[in-house]
């Protein structure tokens, strides 16, 4: 089983960091675990030491390897338990010091950071900086020294983002976004400062009451304020100075760390997903599996849960299909440094969770690095995903069910792997798939198969998936935009699951069954027109196979507790804005009816400011932002235009709306301001 270290009471501050780990190896007793601080993790001191220092360490001068502590292996039912100590990502930096004077001519030495926080990768410039005054000085009391400096980087003027405002920030065309936000903030910090500093004012920080009235001016004192044309000389503003704060990339955090009286810049990532950890490249995993031709399966028979179109699979989509189906994957790179095989791991559980953002429990499963004597918790997982560098794990399919070859690119299905019991539904349902892959392929892809001189069953909407992903790489579009057309991808396919489950067993979890609609088109359904409709029974129909699979998994479970914590905290309820707005977006057979109600039904539902946030998670900047919403300017139906207005105004008394509108095409903003004044005669 995992080891799961000790957890400190919830009453006590979170730190920034909760441990330090000093290993070294010995030459006499091999790798062992020298110093713990501030106190022992609980978890086996050697199991720690063999993951601080990976194979090969000794054949380089440094190398970076990640691994995580508390996780949980699932319960045959394929359940985590929610409860218990959280997850520690441990960033961990390996150097090998040359010295003739020692035994074996080196010193390997490896020092590591446990903390909660995902966006770890921030900590590499002060661990360097440790490593070296151990080197120097080893002592406990470096450790003590860069556990105080790491626990005393400030992040007390962090904005707390709730889901929906990460997402608008991070596909957002405004670096300023949320600026209020910070402002607010900073002020307040400064305030502080200033009052601690200023004795006759010590007794403020004791009334809060006295505290928010220097923090903020009342609405009489601006009202009257702006007839006199002066400024408020409010507490804030006496002690604030000129403002720095402005022109920042708002889309990152800046703090600093001061270790040994070096301060270090450090800029936290305000957009992390929860499934995103460190800094790797999802580019990268592309790149290096998607190959000039689709990986050939070594096994007998194809696998229904991976090899979707059979041998034509792309090697992309086969990883998709065993992360979305909970398989055993391993990242092998023989005579790689472990920071990079681990930076794998890292980017197929991004891919696997859609871009971070989609599913939960990838990262629970995940080993960025391991070696054979994690090999008993390593199998004591249903499905995981782990890098490794020792060959061996190659020779022994039963460990594994997909083995991706770093230095090679090829990914193999374990021969060992056996096929899952076909269900009824999937027995009867499969010559509908070959229908539906057919017709599917003639209407989409006949052109491509010309030239590929593959079946057209095989040419699918997988293969304009990796299409259009590899055509972004190849126009060298960034690591966020990839990472954008994952999570529509995996959206895509979530959608699609609780019509399946409903459709077959008359219940689902994922979703509501008012708003499914099976037997006919509804407005509030997920099926809008019949055109939408039979695009979704084929798309249903190709991934039946996947959906089978990914049912049952950790992910699949989290997914439906997901659900339930969004039916109670979301603020829009009753329709699903998503699909609403994929169908403005994409559709294109809507009568007038069906969009004046998806118009009315926006405006009746979206009044307050959270459901405008909510609204605008769902009209991503990088995607258009308000741009389907705008068609309705130009509608030849007076009520559209209206509701279109309407919605407009409220979208613009929201602070991060306002820069929406700002931002939208200069027409769109004359055609608001036009109709708006017409409305309003």
């Amino acid at each position: 089983m995992a080891t799961n270290i000790a957890s400190d009471s919830d009453e006590e501050p979170q730190q920034n960091v909760e441990y330090i780990l000093l290993a070294e190896f010995d030459i006499d007793q091999g790798a062992i675990l020298k110093h713990q601080y501030p106190r022992p993790t609980g978890a086996d001191d050697s199991h720690l030491a063999e993951l601080m220092l990976p194979d090969g360490a000794h054949a380089r001068e440094s190398d970076w390897t990640m691994f995580f502590l508390n996780q949980k292996a699932p319960d045959d039912a394929g359940r985590v338990a929610e409860d218990g100590p959280p997850l520690l990502h441990v960033l961990n930096l390996v150097r090998t010091k040359h010295d003739k004077e020692v035994r074996r001519g080196a010193i390997v030495k490896a020092m590591a950071v446990c903390t909660r926080h995902r966006f770890i990768h921030i900590y590499q410039a002060i661990l360097m900086l440790a490593l070296e005054n151990y080197y120097r000085v080893p002592t406990e009391d470096t450790l003590a020294e860069l556990f105080k400096a790491a626990n005393e980087m400030d992040l007390s003027c962090m904005p707390r983002l709730s889901r929906h405002e990460t997402t608008i920030l991070r596909f957002s065309d405004d670096q300023n976004m949320f600026e209020e936000r910070f402002m607010q903030l900073e002020s307040e910090r400064r305030l502080l400062d200033n009052l601690e500093r200023d004795s006759d004012r010590l007794e403020v920080l004791h009334d809060p009451a006295m505290l928010t009235d220097l923090a903020s001016p009342t609405s009489n004192d601006l009202e009257s304020s702006g007839r006199r044309g002066a400024s408020v000389d409010t507490g804030a503003s006496r002690m604030r100075g000129p403002s720095t704060t402005r022109n920042k990339d708002r889309r990152f955090f800046d703090t600093e760390i001061v270790y040994s009286g070096v301060k270090l810049p450090i800029r936290v990532p305000m957009t992390v997903y929860p499934e995103e950890i460190g800094d790797f490249s999802l580019i990268q995993l592309l790149t290096t599996f998607a190959g000039a031709a689709p990986t050939t399966s070594v096994s007998k028979v194809i696998h229904p849960h991976l090899e979707s179109s059979g041998q034509y699979t792309h090697p992309i989509i086969l990883l998709m299909n065993g992360l979305l189906t909970q398989k055993r994957i391993i990242f092998l790179g023989h005579g790689k440094p472990a920071g990079e095989v681990a930076n794998y791991v890292l980017s197929a559980v991004a891919l696997g969770s859609g871009g971070g953002g989609v599913l939960r429990g990838f990262a629970n499963r995940a080993f960025p690095y391991t070696n054979l004597t994690n090999l008993d918790t390593l199998l004591s997982f249903s499905g995981y995903i782990a890098g490794v560098t020792n060959p061996a794990f190659e020779e022994h399919p039963e460990w594994w069910d997909l083995l991706c070859n770093i230095n090679t690119g090829r990914i193999t299905v374990s021969p060992a792997l056996a096929s899952p019991p076909a269900s009824t539904s999937t027995r009867s349902q499969t010559d509908s798939l070959r229908r539906s892959l057919d017709s599917v392929s003639l209407s989409r892809n006949r052109s491509f198969s010309s030239r590929e001189g593959k079946p057209d069953k095989w040419n699918n909407l997988d293969t304009e998936f990796i299409q259009d992903l590899m055509l972004a790489i190849e126009r060298h579009y960034g690591e966020v935009a990839i990472r954008a057309k994952v999570e529509n991808y995996v959206r895509r396919f979530m959608s699609l699951v609780p019509i399946y489950e409903y459709e077959h067993t008359g219940a689902t979890v994922l979703g509501d069954p008012a708003l499914i609609a099976s037997d006919k088109p509804g407005i509030d359904g997920y099926a809008i027109s019949p055109g939408d409709k039979e695009t979704r029974d084929n798309d249903i129909a190709f991934y039946q196979s996947r959906i089978d699979g990914f049912i049952g998994t950790q992910a699949y479970h989290n997914a439906a507790v997901d659900y339930q914590t969004m039916q109670s905290s979301c603020f829009i309820r009753g329709i699903d804005i998503s699909h609403m707005v994929y169908c403005l977006r994409h559709s294109t057979n809507l009568n007038v009816n069906e969009v004046e109600a998806i118009y009315k039904r926006l405006d009746e539902q979206v009044v307050s400011d959270n459901q405008v946030t909510e609204l605008l998670a769902s009209l991503p900047q990088s995607q258009g932002g308000l741009q389907p919403l705008a068609y309705g300017f130009y509608h030849p139906s007076p009520a559209i235009r209206l509701h279109t207005v309407r919605l407009f105004e409220k979208i613009e008394g929201n602070q991060a709306g306002a820069r929406y509108v700002r931002n939208t095409n200069f027409f769109h903003q004359c055609a608001f301001s036009n109709l708006r004044y017409t409305f309003s005669c």
